[in-house]
């Protein structure tokens, strides 16, 4: 049988190939502190810096920091940087800590700023899936912090995806098309409203009032790198507006899946006392769930504006 003649450029019909060199950065040191790429496209560990509660870093340093996060999307901090107590300190270098919590993740004693995630508390599977922190919020925060208090001997890592370099992967035509659509975003999408308020039926009808059903962008601009991304994530993100069923659930389907591209993730493998803070505007996150018979897995949470 003969071969079938494609009259066709066949590297239209191959995956883009992600440059990581527009995302790759070398380890650097910066008074004192290491900084190194913790995966090629996204991530940073940093070593070396300790911070005590009520500790102040020079203004040159929060500012370097602050670079980094934005530049590499999230940083891990070794265990050791940060105490419980000293953990609003170190995240409040990059905004303002408020509470982000609900029925099954309430804040833990003395620390009202934060709230727990903590699987002997928390039992629905909403970690699981891709997301961004209160994604149909009119104001979702800018950043999300976690401070491991309790971890698996096992499992239970948290993945993250980097949505700027999604983009770099769209076909242009494709992303072009992409940047004329609009999205609707629900806390009703996946459960998250109703399973979190099922025994309290008031409350979940006001939650429902509090936060209606948004609209944003499908691809947008992020608002302090002015880099393109795409900007729905299968938690919250409902339909597109302005085609039909079909299309909107195909087009979803299909960013969907770029998210879970393996070459835009970093996998973080949590050790007791470490931190991570992360851009919640352009990095999307899911929990493993691989632990459930193996142990406890509870984080402190600071969500920052």
């Amino acid at each position: 049988m003969s071969a079938i003649a494609i009259d066709t450029d066949l590297s239209t019909v191959q995956p883009r190939v992600l440059d990581v060199s527009h995302y790759y950065s070398p380890a650097e040191t910066f008074d004192g502190i290491r900084v190194s790429p913790y995966k090629p496209v996204l991530g940073a560990r940093v070593e070396g810096l300790r911070l005590k509660k009520g500790q102040a870093l020079p203004d040159t340093t929060v500012a370097y920091l602050r670079r980094k996060l934005l530049d590499r999307g999230f940083l891990y901090f070794e265990p050791g940087t940060v105490d419980v107590d000293g953990f609003v300190d170190l995240v409040q270098l990059f905004g303002e800590a408020r509470f982000y919590g609900g029925p099954y993740t309430p804040p833990p004693e003395g620390h009202k700023l934060l709230n727990t995630i903590d699987s002997k508390i928390k039992k629905t599977n909403m970690n699981f899936i891709w997301h961004v922190d209160g994604g149909y919020y009119p104001d979702p925060p800018k950043m999300t912090a976690l401070f491991a208090t309790a971890v698996p001997e096992y499992g239970g890592d948290t993945l993250f995806s980097n949505a700027v370099a999604a983009y770099d992967l769209l076909d242009p035509l494709f992303a072009q098309y992409l940047e004329t659509l609009t999205a609707v975003h629900s806390g009703d999408t996946v459960g998250h409203l109703p399973l979190s308020y099922h025994a309290d039926p008031e409350g979940l009808a006001a939650q429902r009032a509090k936060y209606p059903p948004r609209d944003t962008p499908v691809i947008r601009v992020h608002p302090e790198t002015g880099r393109k991304q795409v900007f729905v994530n299968e938690s919250y993100t409902f339909a597109i507006r302005g085609v039909t069923r079909a299309v909107s659930q195909n087009l979803l389907n299909i960013l969907f899946d770029l998210i879970k591209s393996p070459e835009l993730h970093a996998r973080v493998s949590w050790e007791q006392g470490a931190v991570v803070i992360w851009d919640n505007r352009s990095v999307q996150h899911c929990g493993v769930n691989d632990y459930s018979g193996g142990g406890r897995r509870a984080l402190y949470r600071a969500t920052l504006y």
